[in-house]
This record gives structure tokens, C-alpha cells and sequence, in this order.
């Protein structure tokens, strides 16, 4: 089942704006509300826009339920079959409801390993790092290093949290650490990615997912349908925020289990003071 979840997102946007295109069609035509088409309307709206915001809005994160989006779709859903009309109920369940439910439940919920080794106080395995240019990257000997696992340039939360962390870069920077951005990302889409952010980060790419497969967080699937004509491949990382001491020794690690919960950079900040 997890290797559907890329097939989701993606297909119910195209299918859902059409089914509300055509129940506003439906409800401006008609000489007195539809309210089986109403419920529709309000059953399917609110995850189609909850989807589309997380781009426009630019948010690194959500609640983990967000109780209104669910809400909207209970109550469209129920009006709608409460004035029974048969394809609008229908639609209501199967673009309303339903996808609401596997969006927060399942698609949303990341597929972990149980366990990765990558805990606090655990020695951080040793890998190699290469930058956009091609270049070996090491880590200065006395600092912290900060390691951003990110899907990519597709990916609106991803890059919200990498914005974040460049607004945080200061205040990092102050406290000794070193910022390495790391994804599976071809190198051309790295380098505009560096572009974007003019901070001296390091920003590198895992080819073939190598060391995402080393520290086992890899996604294999990840990457959402249709984007492979825009030079990316099926397979990504999970979302996950690393920060080694000195000695290599993690004092920090977040793996988070649902792609719309991230960490607040004071969180990273909060950590590093902690064991200053």
C-alpha cells in the first residue's frame, strides 16, 4: 500500500478541481440551491485547497489533524446525503470525505523503519559528501554540524523549512555549527536551490540515495507522480533534521513521522545550548 501513496496527491487535485468545477456549474445554474451539490462542494473543497496552500502559503508545517479540513468534509458530506442526489452524494463520499481521511492517516504518515540507530548520544556513521559542482565536502574539525535531509525542489514543506533555517543562519553560525542541506535531487536542481538561498551552506546531493540508504531513511517511492518529467526520480529521503557535535556524536536527531510535522529552527537553537 505505501507504494500508492505516490500516485495520490497529484491525480485527486486534477479530479477534485474538476468535480468542483462542475458542482459550482451545477449550483449557479440551478433556480434553487442543490444542496446535495453544496455538500459536495463543501465536502471536496476544503482538502484541495489544504493541499494547495502548504505551496502558495510557503508553511513548513501543519497540525498533525487538522480538525477543521476534517470537520468540513464530515459536514458537506452528511448534507449532501441528507438531500440525497445521486451523482453529488456520491462525489461528496468518494472526493470529500474519503481522500480527507487517507490524506491525514495515511498518505501524510511517513514509512520508518522501526529503528535507524539514529538516536541521541549515538555515534553518527561516517559518509561521504559531495556538493552541487561535484566537489567533496568535509565538515571543519571543531564544529557542530547541522544535516537537513530534504526530498527536493518539489517538495513546498521542504523548502519552507530550508528557508527557515537560512533566516536561522546567523544564529547557527554564532553557536559553531555548520549547515549541510542534503538531497537526492539531480545536481542542476541543487544548484538553483543554492541560488535561491544565498547563505553559506553547504549544499549537497546524495546520488542514487546512497547515504539516505546508509543511515536507512530512505523513501523509496516518495517522489509524487507526474513529477519524473521535471528530471526527478521515483525514489527521495524522509524528511529528517541531524546535528552532530565535534565528535561526531548525535545531539540532536528529528525523524519525523508525518511529511506535514517538521521542527521550528528553535528547536535546533534549544538542543545546542542544552549541551553547550
Amino acid at each position: 500500500m505505501a507504494s500508492l501513496k505516490r500516485y495520490f496527491p497529484i491525480p485527486f487535485l486534477l479530479i477534485g478541481f474538476a468535480a468542483l468545477g462542475y458542482g459550482l456549474f451545477v449550483v449557479a445554474s440551478a433556480p434553487n440551491p442543490p444542496w446535495a451539490w453544496v455538500g459536495a462542494i463543501l465536502a471536496i473543497a476544503p482538502l484541495v485547497f489544504f493541499i494547495l496552500s502548504l505551496a502558495v502559503w510557503k508553511r513548513a508545517r501543519t497540525g498533525r489533524h487538522p480538525s477543521v479540513l476534517l470537520a468540513l468534509a464530515f459536514l458537506g458530506t452528511a448534507l449532501s446525503f441528507g438531500f440525497y442526489e445521486s451523482p453529488a452524494s456520491w462525489l461528496a463520499l468518494g472526493l470529500g470525505l474519503v481522500p480527507s481521511l487517507l490524506y491525514l492517516y495515511w498518505y501524510s504518515v511517513l514509512d520508518r523503519a522501526v529503528s535507524t540507530g539514529l538516536v541521541v548520544g549515538a555515534s553518527l556513521p561516517a559518509f561521504d559528501l559531495v556538493d552541487s559542482e561535484g566537489r567533496v565536502v568535509r565538515r571543519t574539525p571543531g564544529k557542530h554540524a547541522l544535516y537537513m535531509f530534504v526530498r527536493g525542489k518539489w517538495c513546498p514543506l521542504c523548502m519552507a523549512q530550508v528557508r527557515e533555517v537560512a533566516e536561522q543562519y546567523r544564529e547557527l553560525e554564532a553557536r559553531g555549527v555548520e549547515i549541510f542541506l542534503i538531497t537526492p535531487q539531480p545536481e542542476k536542481k541543487t544548484r538553483e536551490l543554492a541560488d535561491r538561498f544565498d547563505v553559506p551552506m553547504h549544499f549537497c546531493v546524495d546520488a542514487e540515495n546512497k547515504i539516505a540508504r546508509q543511515l536507512g531513511i530512505e523513501h523509496v517511492g516518495g517522489v509524487a507522480f507526474m513529477m519524473e518529467p521535471l528530471g526527478y526520480g521515483k525514489d527521495t529521503v524522509l524528511p529528517t533534521v541531524l546535528i552532530a557535535d565535534p565528535g561526531g556524536i548525535l545531539v540532536y536527531a528529528d525523524l519525523t513521522d508525518n511529511y506535514r510535522v517538521r521542527p521550528e529552527p528553535s528547536t535546533f537553537l534549544a538542543a545546542l545550548d542544552a549541551g553547550a
